[in-house]
């Protein structure tokens, strides 16, 4: 059978759309993270004079490791907030062995422009998401090997129309303030890794798979399921009718389950094992595996015996259906009930810079914890965060870096066209993962602005065309008359810290103001289910006060239990027939770096259930506790 081909033209650079870089038969992958050549451009002239195209980046530079954020590798407080133009440089042998080599940058923060052997590779726009280009054409194809130099500019100045928006203030030549409208440290760098992948002329340049539906017997066990998928090739030196694709799908032990050779068609699984999110009285614990399957997608060209030009595997295949009611998040047609603490990509040392070990930490702390659930707060997080939930079960809610947003921002045509092309390289990257079960647009924009209807309700119709059987939402801390957006939207998550930023050290307050507020959205928008997506205190290592006062541990306990009586009042797992509370997510996880003010001791916010360096508090033996007597909940089958 023939195959259809969407794109039969080489693309040299692609910003959205990347598959994970995998190795397979016809994939080599080299690693190119190590310590670069670094230094800042405080005056700005590095384009002018084409350090780019020199054998070495003018002095004074140091050395800079990739990945990580610059800004807290030195002592020197100048780089720690530096604001403005860094460059990075590297050099590497290349050997010629494949005929196409892409370079990958998995992110930098935030303008990027790249060079290769002198000449302009790419360039591109935000943070937290890959980009990549087609490099063959720098290389010389004449030779084996050579000698490849790689110059990279990265400016973390945002703007207006930036997400996250930021507002650059010049008061002389030495004093310059970004002014920033969200609460964490603006980390800067190359700061996840930088990898060079080869493939064939002709090539697999994108896949989709999804879980159309699946069908259950009397006991709700699962008989069969359907899983539609695309394969998008790229490449100009063969003809299309020559090309074709064998699409196999292989159980958890390597046993082929059900193939096909169409480009675009659909997968039909007997006796599908599901994909479950954990923490839940049916499902398993978040220490133990969920189930996943692997896509293997092999090109091929028929002009010659079974010539095999590209092989690429996704291996976190996983089976399951998402659906909303009017007040349930059903998974599998269960309800589900997210349970866990928000984070930032942040630790000592390498600020957003991303690290395997603290990966490691973050998800052993995780399952210690009984969580089931996180939110990319605010943006989105390295590919392999999202591997790792998949593996373990743990539910997603994927969100875009645009926190702060106002009015400046409803009004410009610009920010909305970035925030869609934002959308899309997310959904792009992140919509084969089974543990990605909801998109979040925002954070905390200020939605009770006027403006903020149109805004949204133009984001919101752009993203359902993309959103991949997702539900989509935005985080909201404006008040539940006020909110001019979130009814475009499909669930409500609000942010809300009684006792804290309001009636501050009143943990008396807290049942009746949040018993309150889930009342009013509830009465404002009764088809939509509900989800306190933060709510938290600040609170010091070894601060104690009886009776409890603010920034104490014995604080933090008693102003994280003081919301859970509510949440249970209208649970939609403890009360199947009346509930409509979907979900509760602490903030936060660890505690994370701010910029400096009265406010934040040491340039922290201290609301984590653990500290900085991962150790915990007490507050994190009670929220242990609560997440371990909410997987004994039982729950009921939804048809």
């Amino acid at each position: 059978m023939k195959v259809s081909l969407f794109v039969l033209t080489l693309w040299c650079v692609t910003i959205h759309g990347l598959l994970y870089p995998e190795e397979s038969e016809t994939r080599q992958i080299r690693s190119l993270d190590g310590l670069w050549e670094f230094r800042l451009d405080e005056a700005g002239v590095g384009k002018t004079e084409q350090w780019f195209a020199k054998p070495h980046l003018p002095s004074p530079t140091i050395l800079m490791p990739v990945p990580a954020s610059y800004n807290d590798i030195t002592q020197n407080i100048t780089i720690h907030q530096h604001i403005g133009m860094v460059w990075y440089a590297c050099d590497f042998f290349f050997h010629n062995t494949a005929p196409r080599w892409v370079l990958r940058f998995q992110a930098a923060h935030y303008e990027a422009n790249v060079w290769v052997n002198g000449q302009s590779a790419v360039d591109h726009s935000g943070g937290h998401l890959p980009f990549e280009v087609d490099i063959t054409r720098f290389i010389s194809s004449s030779a084996s090997y050579s000698r490849v130099r790689i110059v990279v500019a990265v400016n973390n100045t945002l703007t207006s129309t930036t997400l996250p928006p930021g507002y650059l203030h010049i008061y002389n030549p030495t004093y310059r303030v970004l002014e920033t409208p969200f609460d964490f440290f603006n980390y800067a760098g190359i700061d996840r890794s930088v990898i060079l992948y080869s493939t064939s002329n002709n090539y697999i340049q994108d896949i989709t798979i999804d879980t159309d539906s699946i069908d259950f017997d009397s006991q709700h066990v699962a008989t069969s399921a359907v899983l539609s998928y695309s394969v998008t090739i790229g490449g100009t030196t063969h003809q299309a009718n020559t090309l074709r694709l064998i699409i196999e799908l292989f159980d958890a032990q390597g046993i082929l389950v059900v193939n096909n050779t169409d480009s675009q068609s659909r997968l039909i699984v007997n006796k599908p094992n599901l994909w479950e999110p954990c923490g839940m009285n049916h499902t398993h614990p978040c220490t133990e595996e969920s189930y996943l399957y692997t896509l293997k997608v092999t090109l091929y060209d028929d002009a010659s015996p079974m010539n095999i030009l590209d092989i690429y595997r996704i291996p976190h295949v996983g089976i399951r259906t998402i659906r909303l009611t009017d007040s349930k998040f059903l998974v599998n047609e269960r309800p589900f009930y997210f349970h866990g603490a928000n984070a930032h990509e942040d630790s000592d040392i390498r600020g957003k810079g991303f690290d395997r070990v603290i990966l490691a930490k973050h998800f052993n702390l995780y399952g210690w914890l009984h969580g089931n659930a996180f939110r990319t707060s605010h943006y989105p997080y390295a590919d392999e965060f999202y591997a790792m939930a998949n593996r373990f079960g743990i539910a997603i809610i994927g969100e875009t870096p645009a926190v702060g947003l106002k009015k400046d921002q409803f009004v410009s045509q610009a920010t909305l066209d970035h925030h869609k092309q934002v959308v899309t390289e997310m959904i792009s990257r992140d919509r084969n993962h089974p543990s990605v079960l909801m998109w979040s647009l925002a954070n905390e924009p200020e939605s009770g602005d006027p403006e903020a209807k149109g805004y949204f309700s133009a984001l919101a119709d752009f993203t359902r065309l993309l959103a991949a059987g997702r539900p989509i939402t935005y985080v909201i801390s404006a008040t539940y008359d006020s909110d001019q957006g979130i009814q475009f939207f499909d669930m409500i998550c609000i942010n809300r810290y009684f006792a804290w930023y309001s009636q501050a050290g009143r943990l008396d307050q807290i049942p009746s103001l949040v018993s309150e507020e889930l009342a009013n959205w509830r009465h404002r928008f009764p088809n939509k289910p509900i989800l306190m997506s933060e709510y938290g205190a600040d609170t010091v290592s070894g601060l104690h006060n009886d009776p409890p006062l603010m920034f104490t541990e014995e604080y933090q306990k008693d102003f994280l239990s003081g919301y859970h009586g509510s949440f249970d009042n209208v649970s939609s797992i403890v009360h199947p027939n009346t509930g409509y509370f979907v979900g509760e997510l602490v903030w936060n996880m660890f505690d994370f770096a701010t910029d400096q003010s009265i406010t934040r001791v040491g340039g922290l916010n201290r609301k984590g259930l653990f500290t900085r360096q991962r150790q915990p508090k007490a507050a994190a033996f009670v929220m242990k506790k609560r997440y371990q007597e909410l997987e004994f909940i039982p729950t009921e089958v939804t048809h």
